[in-house]
Protein backbone atom coordinates (compact mmCIF):
# COMPACT_ATOMS: atom_id res chain seq x y z
CA UNK A 1 0.00 0.00 0.00
CA UNK A 2 1.21 3.42 -1.06
CA UNK A 3 2.16 6.23 1.76
CA UNK A 4 1.15 9.69 0.96
CA UNK A 5 3.14 12.59 2.92
CA UNK A 6 2.72 15.79 1.86
CA UNK A 7 5.87 17.79 3.01
CA UNK A 8 4.92 21.79 4.44
CA UNK A 9 8.15 23.57 3.20
CA UNK A 10 8.52 26.94 5.39
CA UNK A 11 11.11 29.25 5.49
CA UNK A 12 12.51 30.55 8.43
CA UNK A 13 11.48 33.66 8.43
CA UNK A 14 7.73 32.57 8.07
CA UNK A 15 8.20 30.78 11.63
CA UNK A 16 10.23 33.79 13.19
CA UNK A 17 6.87 36.20 12.13
CA UNK A 18 5.68 33.97 14.58
CA UNK A 19 5.05 35.29 18.27
CA UNK A 20 8.30 33.90 20.66
CA UNK A 21 5.58 32.21 22.96
CA UNK A 22 3.69 30.37 19.90
CA UNK A 23 6.89 29.34 18.48
CA UNK A 24 8.51 27.50 21.44
CA UNK A 25 4.80 26.31 22.07
CA UNK A 26 4.83 24.61 17.94
CA UNK A 27 8.71 23.62 17.99
CA UNK A 28 8.28 21.89 21.43
CA UNK A 29 5.07 20.19 20.75
CA UNK A 30 6.20 18.89 17.61
CA UNK A 31 9.35 17.49 19.46
CA UNK A 32 7.31 15.77 21.92
CA UNK A 33 5.11 13.76 19.04
CA UNK A 34 8.36 13.13 17.74
CA UNK A 35 9.13 11.18 20.95
CA UNK A 36 5.79 9.52 21.91
CA UNK A 37 5.09 8.66 18.38
CA UNK A 38 8.95 6.69 17.96
CA UNK A 39 8.38 5.30 21.23
CA UNK A 40 4.92 3.88 20.84
CA UNK A 41 5.97 2.37 17.42
CA UNK A 42 8.97 0.76 19.12
CA UNK A 43 6.63 -1.03 21.74
CA UNK A 44 3.93 -2.06 18.83
CA UNK A 45 7.15 -3.80 16.82
CA UNK A 46 7.68 -6.56 19.92
CA UNK A 47 7.35 -9.88 18.56
CA UNK A 48 3.92 -10.81 17.82
CA UNK A 49 4.30 -14.92 17.60
CA UNK A 50 5.96 -16.77 20.53
CA UNK A 51 10.03 -16.39 21.19
CA UNK A 52 11.44 -19.23 20.35
CA UNK A 53 12.88 -19.61 23.56
CA UNK A 54 12.24 -18.67 27.33
CA UNK A 55 15.27 -16.47 27.15
CA UNK A 56 14.19 -15.06 25.01
CA UNK A 57 10.81 -14.48 25.84
CA UNK A 58 11.98 -12.91 29.26
CA UNK A 59 14.33 -10.19 27.65
CA UNK A 60 11.99 -9.37 24.91
CA UNK A 61 9.32 -8.42 27.23
CA UNK A 62 12.18 -6.79 29.87
CA UNK A 63 12.68 -4.52 26.86
CA UNK A 64 9.19 -3.82 26.21
CA UNK A 65 9.11 -2.70 30.29
CA UNK A 66 11.60 -0.34 29.79
CA UNK A 67 10.39 1.14 26.23
CA UNK A 68 6.86 1.68 28.12
CA UNK A 69 8.68 3.68 31.58
CA UNK A 70 10.28 6.04 29.01
CA UNK A 71 6.90 6.43 27.47
CA UNK A 72 5.40 7.03 30.46
CA UNK A 73 8.15 9.36 31.50
CA UNK A 74 7.61 11.61 28.12
CA UNK A 75 3.89 11.71 28.74
CA UNK A 76 3.86 13.21 31.67
CA UNK A 77 6.66 15.87 30.51
CA UNK A 78 4.12 16.36 27.36
CA UNK A 79 1.40 17.62 29.56
CA UNK A 80 3.24 19.41 31.75
CA UNK A 81 4.20 21.23 28.69
CA UNK A 82 0.95 21.82 27.65
CA UNK A 83 -0.21 22.86 30.66
CA UNK A 84 2.46 25.53 31.35
CA UNK A 85 2.83 26.98 27.54
CA UNK A 86 -0.94 27.02 26.45
CA UNK A 87 -3.64 26.21 29.03
CA UNK A 88 -1.53 28.95 31.25
CA UNK A 89 -1.19 31.04 28.39
CA UNK A 90 -4.18 33.40 28.50
CA UNK A 91 -3.69 34.63 24.65
CA UNK A 92 -2.80 31.10 23.11
CA UNK A 93 -5.54 29.93 25.30
CA UNK A 94 -8.30 32.05 24.26
CA UNK A 95 -6.81 32.21 20.68
CA UNK A 96 -6.47 28.24 20.21
CA UNK A 97 -8.02 26.32 22.78
CA UNK A 98 -11.34 27.94 22.93
CA UNK A 99 -11.78 26.80 19.30
CA UNK A 100 -10.88 23.27 19.39
CA UNK A 101 -12.56 20.58 16.53
CA UNK A 102 -14.35 17.94 18.40
CA UNK A 103 -12.05 15.13 18.61
CA UNK A 104 -9.37 17.46 19.72
CA UNK A 105 -11.95 18.95 22.30
CA UNK A 106 -12.70 14.97 23.02
CA UNK A 107 -8.63 14.73 23.94
CA UNK A 108 -8.18 17.71 25.98
CA UNK A 109 -11.07 16.56 28.18
CA UNK A 110 -9.92 13.04 28.22
CA UNK A 111 -6.44 14.39 29.57
CA UNK A 112 -7.98 16.78 31.79
CA UNK A 113 -9.97 13.91 33.70
CA UNK A 114 -6.94 11.74 33.49
CA UNK A 115 -4.38 14.15 34.89
CA UNK A 116 -6.78 15.96 36.99
CA UNK A 117 -6.62 12.93 39.55
CA UNK A 118 -3.55 10.80 41.10
CA UNK A 119 -2.93 8.77 38.26
CA UNK A 120 0.00 6.44 36.77
CA UNK A 121 2.07 8.31 34.36
CA UNK A 122 2.84 10.65 37.27
CA UNK A 123 3.43 8.64 39.98
CA UNK A 124 6.04 6.17 37.47
CA UNK A 125 7.42 9.11 36.12
CA UNK A 126 8.38 10.78 39.30
CA UNK A 127 9.76 7.52 41.29
CA UNK A 128 10.78 5.07 38.76
CA UNK A 129 10.89 6.02 34.95
CA UNK A 130 13.76 8.83 35.14
CA UNK A 131 14.82 7.98 38.96
CA UNK A 132 17.16 5.49 40.18
CA UNK A 133 17.43 6.82 44.02
CA UNK A 134 14.79 4.86 44.99
CA UNK A 135 13.49 6.77 48.35
CA UNK A 136 10.58 5.11 49.20
CA UNK A 137 12.00 1.72 48.95
CA UNK A 138 10.01 -0.01 45.99
CA UNK A 139 12.43 -2.13 44.78
CA UNK A 140 13.02 -3.88 48.12
CA UNK A 141 9.35 -3.79 48.76
CA UNK A 142 8.76 -5.66 44.93
CA UNK A 143 11.66 -7.79 45.60
CA UNK A 144 10.42 -9.30 49.12
CA UNK A 145 6.90 -9.29 47.02
CA UNK A 146 7.74 -12.26 44.29
CA UNK A 147 8.17 -15.39 45.28
CA UNK A 148 11.15 -17.29 44.92
CA UNK A 149 9.99 -19.91 42.19
CA UNK A 150 10.07 -16.57 39.74
CA UNK A 151 12.90 -16.69 37.23
CA UNK A 152 15.70 -15.35 39.06
CA UNK A 153 18.23 -15.05 36.29
CA UNK A 154 21.16 -12.94 34.94
CA UNK A 155 21.75 -13.52 30.99
CA UNK A 156 25.47 -12.60 30.68
CA UNK A 157 27.47 -12.45 27.47
CA UNK A 158 31.21 -11.03 26.35
CA UNK A 159 29.40 -8.52 24.69
CA UNK A 160 27.68 -5.99 26.61
CA UNK A 161 24.43 -5.16 24.27
CA UNK A 162 23.42 -8.68 24.62
CA UNK A 163 24.03 -8.98 28.83
CA UNK A 164 20.12 -8.17 30.28
CA UNK A 165 19.89 -8.68 34.10
CA UNK A 166 16.46 -10.21 33.83
CA UNK A 167 15.86 -10.23 37.64
CA UNK A 168 16.81 -6.99 38.34
CA UNK A 169 14.33 -5.88 35.29
CA UNK A 170 11.59 -8.02 36.89
CA UNK A 171 11.64 -6.19 40.35
CA UNK A 172 11.78 -2.59 38.83
CA UNK A 173 8.48 -3.40 36.56
CA UNK A 174 6.60 -4.24 39.99
CA UNK A 175 7.41 -1.02 41.50
CA UNK A 176 6.29 0.67 38.19
CA UNK A 177 2.70 -1.61 38.38
CA UNK A 178 2.67 -1.09 42.16
CA UNK A 179 2.38 2.63 41.65
CA UNK A 180 -0.13 2.80 38.84
CA UNK A 181 -2.11 0.30 41.42
CA UNK A 182 -2.30 -2.46 39.43
CA UNK A 183 -1.23 -4.51 42.08
CA UNK A 184 -2.32 -4.96 45.91
CA UNK A 185 -0.15 -6.23 48.56
CA UNK A 186 -2.26 -9.51 48.76
CA UNK A 187 -1.82 -10.75 45.65
CA UNK A 188 -0.05 -13.82 44.98
CA UNK A 189 0.30 -14.43 41.12
CA UNK A 190 3.79 -13.29 41.29
CA UNK A 191 5.20 -12.68 37.45
CA UNK A 192 1.57 -14.04 35.83
CA UNK A 193 0.28 -11.29 37.73
CA UNK A 194 2.42 -8.88 37.00
CA UNK A 195 2.40 -9.60 33.29
CA UNK A 196 -1.28 -8.91 33.21
CA UNK A 197 -1.16 -5.80 34.97
CA UNK A 198 1.47 -4.65 32.39
CA UNK A 199 -0.75 -4.92 29.90
CA UNK A 200 -3.65 -3.22 31.30
CA UNK A 201 -1.68 -0.55 32.51
CA UNK A 202 0.33 -0.36 28.93
CA UNK A 203 -3.23 0.12 26.96
CA UNK A 204 -4.21 2.97 29.41
CA UNK A 205 -0.77 4.89 28.49
CA UNK A 206 -1.32 4.05 24.77
CA UNK A 207 -4.20 5.62 25.06
CA UNK A 208 -3.19 8.86 27.20
CA UNK A 209 -0.69 9.04 24.63
CA UNK A 210 -3.04 8.72 21.78
CA UNK A 211 -5.09 11.37 22.99
CA UNK A 212 -1.31 13.57 23.33
CA UNK A 213 -0.78 13.85 20.09
CA UNK A 214 -4.21 14.17 18.81
CA UNK A 215 -4.04 17.50 20.54
CA UNK A 216 -0.59 18.75 19.86
CA UNK A 217 -0.99 17.64 15.95
CA UNK A 218 -4.33 19.93 16.04
CA UNK A 219 -2.49 22.77 17.58
CA UNK A 220 0.71 22.03 15.50
CA UNK A 221 -1.51 22.97 12.63
CA UNK A 222 -3.79 25.81 13.62
CA UNK A 223 -1.40 27.66 14.71
CA UNK A 224 0.44 27.52 11.29
CA UNK A 225 -2.75 27.87 9.74
CA UNK A 226 -2.78 31.30 11.58
CA UNK A 227 0.81 32.56 10.61
CA UNK A 228 1.49 30.78 7.31
CA UNK A 229 -2.06 29.91 5.29
CA UNK A 230 -0.30 29.46 2.47
CA UNK A 231 2.68 27.33 3.13
CA UNK A 232 4.44 25.65 0.41
CA UNK A 233 3.63 21.97 -0.02
CA UNK A 234 5.00 18.64 -1.86
CA UNK A 235 3.37 15.57 -1.75
CA UNK A 236 5.45 12.36 -2.45
CA UNK A 237 4.65 8.82 -2.72
CA UNK A 238 6.05 5.93 -0.84
CA UNK A 239 5.28 2.76 -2.51
CA UNK A 240 4.63 -0.85 -0.85
CA UNK A 241 5.51 0.64 2.86
CA UNK A 242 6.09 -2.19 5.89
CA UNK A 243 3.79 -2.77 7.71
CA UNK A 244 3.96 -2.48 11.30
CA UNK A 245 2.56 -5.88 12.16
CA UNK A 246 5.44 -7.07 10.26
CA UNK A 247 7.90 -5.77 12.44
CA UNK A 248 10.25 -7.38 15.63
CA UNK A 249 12.50 -6.01 17.88
CA UNK A 250 14.60 -8.82 19.33
CA UNK A 251 16.79 -7.91 21.64
CA UNK A 252 19.71 -10.42 21.10
CA UNK A 253 22.04 -9.47 17.94
CA UNK A 254 24.83 -11.35 16.10
CA UNK A 255 28.10 -10.83 18.22
CA UNK A 256 30.19 -11.58 14.97
CA UNK A 257 29.26 -8.13 13.50
CA UNK A 258 31.17 -4.80 14.45
CA UNK A 259 31.21 -3.18 17.99
CA UNK A 260 27.78 -1.95 18.22
CA UNK A 261 29.03 0.94 19.69
CA UNK A 262 31.19 1.58 17.02
CA UNK A 263 28.59 1.17 14.77
CA UNK A 264 26.36 4.07 16.72
CA UNK A 265 29.20 6.08 16.37
CA UNK A 266 29.71 5.77 12.54
CA UNK A 267 25.77 6.44 12.59
CA UNK A 268 26.45 9.71 14.37
CA UNK A 269 28.97 10.64 12.11
CA UNK A 270 27.49 9.90 8.77
CA UNK A 271 24.39 12.10 10.39
CA UNK A 272 26.45 15.20 10.37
Amino acid sequence: MAIEIHRVIFEKKQLADISKDERSLLLLMGHATNELNVLSKFILMMRKDNPPTQVEDFTEGGQVFIIMRVLIGKLHEAWELFKARAQSNKAISEQYLTKLDEEAARALKALNDYFGKKNAVAEIRNKVAFHYKDKDGLMEENFQRLPETEPWEFYLSKTHGNTFYYACEMVATGSALSLAGRIEEKEQDGLAGDIKAFSELSNAVLEVSKHITTLFSWLISDIVTAHVPEPKVITERFEDGPKLSEFALPYFFDEDEEDWTKQFQQKAENAK
